[in-house]
């Protein structure tokens, strides 16, 4: 007589339940190791085919599998998956080759693991530090183990296409290849067009941006889940032969007002209006979005946080297409763009003006990624400011296109707490290139229509550097004077004289008191309304230096537009 498990017996409920129990399925999913250790319920798989059945299906419906190459026939766990757990499967990351981002886990929210970011107490990589140094070379077909890679690649695909159910599996596949080697990057999407159409796909094949890669992903995605039907490899055929020439735009029979309009809702206006420049840190001297709270842990006020899902996609890993060649649906992350500059000369003047004029620009003079960092000032021999020139002074001649200072509308220029010995003397080169770029954009800049804020950011909460907490009164007088030198030559946009009426639309200042962590907190209550109190009489005489008693009079009483985002990132540091 067959003997019958006495676990089939109960009810098919009943039997949920121990499977859930013993970790088949949760309320969320679960990372599996395709490749990895066996799990403490494989014994419950094996028991029987009845219990397979059902173990198996509640398991690969349930939950995240990843399979990780690294020898050959590493990916032999998937051709040894039956018909019914493929059929099951509804989420499979196939890594082939990981030169950065090693995190398998969902909405990881650390920065991007770079093989050169180096700590700088050690030395070592943070990698090194993080991740068990995980970093691999990038895949290249000059080496044949990358060929015989692909081709199990390949040949996984081909078997998992007969089983797997349609529109059913997501797939996210990894495989950082050279910048300069498209057809390994064809070669790793290549088996995606065997599994389309998928629920989803998400692909990533340069640890760094490449236009050309990521054109490639980009296809490689919308191709697999059923979106176009151009194939990846389609990208490399040339699209024009030499005796056609591109169609003019449609937009061109439009009049202007309507082209600026339609030009509005791209994304030359960015989610928040808003718009960063430093020229040091991860985005070095690049348009970008602030980083605001909700990557940090804090709570955005609702008028923000619609705004975070453009900065913010870690919800599956680390397919971000500002710090990748990557493509995936989760990555909606805002970048500068840069095609709507490149269609023609009218629609490039166009956009200048969008973009310019719609924005507020928040000029960071050191590190838009952390305010209130600054650099060492013992390691500037003799101790100095770190730079040539302000950043403003960058931001205006430099970066700004010619023809485009007269669309600004807001901008805001944010200095860190530097040192009282780094900030520049009367006489400093950096202090005349201020003055002559102040002189010189007058005339360039529109400042009837434009609105100017300057910050004076405050050190990190978190831990005050010594120079703030043990600050002399000398110290502190010589930082307030820094601060003057920088803010009296704005006078010049900000005050009437008799030969010119065209004055600033607005312009604040918010100053931080540079001895507000010297005090002993004995009542923090009064400390803290001591320091308003300082910091409110630092502003008024800021404002009334630029716009003179008489103008910030007639507007002090008015509304004050919009501070940069960058202080809810930073709460602590505004």
């Amino acid at each position: 007589m067959e003997h019958t498990s006495p676990l089939l017996r109960l009810s098919s409920d009943i039997r949920r339940q121990i499977y859930e129990w013993v970790g088949l399925a949760d309320y969320h999913p679960h990372f599996f190791r395709l490749n990895g250790q066996k799990t403490d319920f494989f014994g419950l798989l094996i028991s029987c085919k009845i219990i397979y059945r059902e173990a198996s299906t509640l398991l690969y419906s349930s939950n995240r599998f990843i399979i990780r190459y690294t020898t050959p026939r590493s990916l032999a766990p998937l051709r040894a998956l039956t018909s019914r757990s493929l059929a099951s499967l509804t989420s499979l990351r196939v890594i082939l080759n990981e030169a950065s981002c090693h995190h398998p886990e969902d909405g990881n929210h650390s920065y991007c693991c770079h093989l050169l970011r180096v700590y700088p107490y050690d030395g070592m990589t943070y990698c090194a530090h993080a991740h068990g140094d995980l970093h691999q070379a990038p895949a290249t077909l000059l080496v044949s183990s990358t060929k015989d890679m692909l081709a199990e690649w390949t040949e996984a695909a081909t078997y998992m296409s007969t089983h797997i159910n349609p529109r059913a599996l997501e797939i996210q596949l990894v495989c950082d290849v050279e910048e300069d080697d498209v057809e390994a990057a064809q070669l790793a999407v290549a088996p995606l067009k065997l599994l389309s159409p998928l629920a989803n796909c998400h692909v990533r094949l340069c640890r760094k941006t490449n236009s050309r890669l990521q054109q490639i992903a980009d296809a490689a995605v919308k191709h697999a889940r059923g979106i176009t039907q151009t194939a990846p490899d389609a990208l490399t055929q040339p699209c024009l032969s030499s005796s056609t020439a591109p169609s003019a735009s449609h937009l061109l029979n439009l009049p202007q007002e309507l082209r600026l309009r339609i030009l509005e809702y791209t994304d030359l206006v960015t989610p928040w209006n808003e718009v960063t420049w430093s020229r040091h840190g991860r985005t070095s001297r690049k348009y970008t979005l602030c980083r605001v709270g909700c990557e940090y842990g804090a709570t955005c006020p609702p008028e923000v946080h619609n705004g975070c899902q453009f900065v913010e996609c870690w919800t599956i890993g680390c397919f971000c297409r500002l710090q990748h060649s990557a493509a995936s649906d989760s990555c909606q992350c805002w970048a500068a763009p840069t095609d709507l500059f490149l269609i023609c000369r009218t629609l490039y003047l166009d956009a200048q003006v969008v973009f310019f004029s719609q924005n507020l620009f928040v000029v960071h003079d050191y590190d838009s990624s952390a305010p209130s960092d600054v650099p060492d000032h013992k390691e500037l021999l003799p101790c100095q400011y770190p730079f040539d020139r302000f950043a403003a002074s960058e931001f205006l001649r430099d970066v700004v296109p010619k023809g485009c200072l007269g669309m600004l509308r807001s901008l805001e220029v944010v200095f860190p707490p530097y040192n009282w010995e780094v900030w520049p003397g009367e006489d400093s080169p950096e202090q005349r290139d201020w003055l002559a770029t102040v002189g010189w954009a007058k005339d360039k800049l529109n400042l009837p229509g434009l609105a100017l804020r300057v910050v004076m950011a405050d050190v990190s909460e978190w831990g005050a550097p010594d120079d703030r907490v043990d600050m002399t009164a000398e110290q502190n007088r010589a930082i307030l004077q820094a601060y003057d030198r920088i803010i009296a030559p704005l006078g010049l946009w900000g005050r009437r004289n008799s030969s010119s009426d065209k004055v600033l639309a607005r312009f604040c200042a918010s100053l931080v008191e540079p001895s507000k962590h010297t005090y002993s907190i004995e009542d923090p209550s009064w400390e803290e309304e001591r320091s308003r109190e300082v910091e409110d009489q630092l502003k008024e005489k800021a404002e009334r230096l630029v716009m003179g008693d008489e103008l910030w009079e007639e507007r002090s009483g008015l509304p004050e537009p919009l501070r940069g985002l960058w202080k809810y990132a930073f709460r602590r540091d505004a």
